[in-house]
Parts: C-alpha cells; structure tokens; sequence
C-alpha cells in the first residue's frame, strides 16, 4: 500500500537495516557508554573545574547552568558522528556499501536501510 507516492519498504531496505542493527548489538559497548560518561566528563572538566573561577549566574551554579547544554550537545555530536564519519568508514575503509550493491540489493535499498537506520 502506497502512502502519499512512497511504496513500501522493500525486504532489502530491512536487511540493511538489520545488519546495522546487528553490527550495533556485537558493539554495543563502544557505541552505547560513552555517549553517556562524554557529558559526565563535560560537567566534571567545565562545571566545576571552569565553574571554579565563574561567579553564579542569576543565583544558579554554573554547573547547573551549563548541564543541559553539554547534554543536548553530546546528542547532537553523537548523531552527527554516527550519520557522518561511521558511514564514511564503512564506504571508504571497509567498502561496505560495495559488497551490498555487489549482492541482488540495489543502490535504493541501501540508502533506505540506511535512512532507516
């Protein structure tokens, strides 16, 4: 069933995505932790380290002040870096994307497993 001109997702665009998903599960320590210590580390270097030497701003700590802009920074990083540099190294490095196309998925399904991930 069509919804607004776009088909289906095709089986090829989900065995993409599964093999995304499977690549994340066997390394999901090196890809789920630190994007949770990054902002802990932040907070440590720049609250209070840096928050030493600055006055309160408004009556509110300064590691207060600055906690959520270093959490919603590290989401923004990690996203960024996932879409970018980890598509850059399974295109340039381990040519990924070549041994996909080079199996009965097309180059549309790639990229929607991709998308999808």
């Amino acid at each position: 069933m069509a919804y607004c001109g776009l088909s289906e997702i095709s089986r090829g665009s989900l065995a993409v995505w599964r093999r995304n998903l499977d690549a994340f599960i066997k390394t999901y320590r090196v890809n789920f932790i630190p994007p949770f210590l990054e902002p802990v580390l932040y907070l440590l270097a720049l609250g209070y380290g840096v928050g030493a030497l600055v006055q309160d701003i408004d009556g509110i700590a300064y590691p207060v002040f600055i906690a959520p802009a270093l959490v919603s920074i590290s989401v923004m990083y990690s996203a960024f870096f996932e879409c970018t540099y980890s598509s850059y190294v399974r295109m340039y490095y381990q040519k990924t994307f070549d041994a996909m196309v080079a199996t009965p998925l097309s180059i549309e399904d790639v990229i929607t497993g991709e998308i999808l991930w």
